[in-house]
C-alpha cells in the first residue's frame, strides 16, 4: 500500500489512497497566495477535514461540500454551522467531532481527534465565540498514518502521540502565516521539537507566506533535532509515500 501527498501552500494537504480515495485537510484554495489550483479539482474529493474556522483552514469548505457530492466533512460544529448557510447537508454527510473522537470512515480509514492549543472563532449577532481547535490523526491505509496537527503552540503531549498512534507523515505550523499578523505559533525551532517528538518518516512544514527564510531555519534545526526525518515542503508537488520508503 501507498499513499500520496500534495501541499497546496497555507496548510491545505491532499492525501490520495492507494485505492483512489481521497481526503482533503484544511481547504484555502481560491483565496490561497501559494497556490494556482483550480478550486474544481477538488470536487471528487471523500473526505474533508477542517481543523478550525480560520478563514486560511476552513477556506472554500462551503463550497466544496456544496459541489462535492460524495464528501463527508470532518470539523467542529461551529465549522460545521458556517457551512451550513450555504447548502443544507444531508446528517450522513457530517460529522461534528471533539477532543477524542475516534471514528472509523470506511474499511480502511479511521480518524482520531486531538488537541491543537488554539482557538476556532466564530462571530454571531456580534457576539464573538471561541470554539475549540483540532488537529487530526488519520489512519490513511495499513502502514500510512498522518498526523494533521492544525495551528497549535508546541506541547508534551506529542510524545504521547507517538506512543499511541506511530504517525508516519506528518505536517507542522513553522511561522506566522500572514504578515503582518503578530500570533506565531510555532516558530521554527519548536517546529523541528515538535517533529522530533512525533518522529515520523516524513514532514511537511507548512504555515509560512511566501518568501518568508523560515523553511530554511526550519531545515537547520531538523538537521539537529530530527536529522533522520524526510522534508518534503515543495507546494503543488506531490509525493508517494510507502511505508519505510518515499518517492
Amino acid at each position: 500500500m501507498a499513499a500520496k501527498f500534495t501541499f497546496y501552500g497555507g496548510m491545505c494537504v491532499l492525501v490520495e489512497r492507494s485505492d483512489g480515495k481521497k481526503l482533503l485537510f484544511d481547504p484555502y484554495i481560491s483565496d490561497n497566495p501559494q497556490t494556482t489550483t483550480p478550486l474544481e479539482n477538488f470536487y471528487d474529493i471523500d473526505y474533508l477535514f477542517v481543523t478550525h474556522n480560520a478563514g486560511d483552514h476552513v477556506g472554500d469548505a462551503d463550497v466544496i461540500m456544496e459541489q462535492a457530492p460524495k464528501a463527508i466533512l470532518i470539523s467542529g460544529k461551529d465549522v460545521n454551522r458556517r457551512v451550513q448557510k450555504r447548502t443544507k447537508l444531508p446528517r450522513e454527510r457530517y460529522f461534528g467531532t471533539i477532543y477524542g473522537d475516534c471514528r472509523r470512515l470506511d474499511e480502511l480509514t479511521v480518524y482520531h481527534t486531538v488537541n491543537a492549543i488554539h482557538r476556532s472563532k466564530e462571530t454571531t449577532n456580534g457576539v464573538e465565540a471561541s470554539n475549540p481547535a483540532f488537529g487530526f490523526i488519520v489512519e490513511v491505509e495499513p502502514g500510512v498514518t498522518y498526523y494533521h496537527v492544525g495551528d497549535t503552540c508546541l506541547f508534551g503531549d506529542m510524545r504521547m502521540y507517538r506512543e499511541l498512534y506511530h504517525p508516519t507523515v506528518m505536517t507542522v505550523g513553522i511561522s506566522k502565516f500572514k504578515e503582518p499578523y503578530p500570533p506565531c505559533e510555532m516558530p521554527p525551532r519548536e517546529a523541528a521539537y515538535a517533529v522530533s517528538y512525533i518522529g515520523p518518516d516524513v514532514v511537511i512544514p507548512t504555515h509560512y507566506p511566501t518568501g518568508s527564510s523560515a523553511p530554511q531555519e526550519f531545515q537547520q534545526h531538523m538537521a539537529t533535532l530530527a536529522p533522520n526525518v524526510v522534508v518534503r515542503g515543495e507546494i503543488e508537488k506531490t509525493f508517494t509515500y510507502y511505508p519505510f520508503r518515499v518517492e
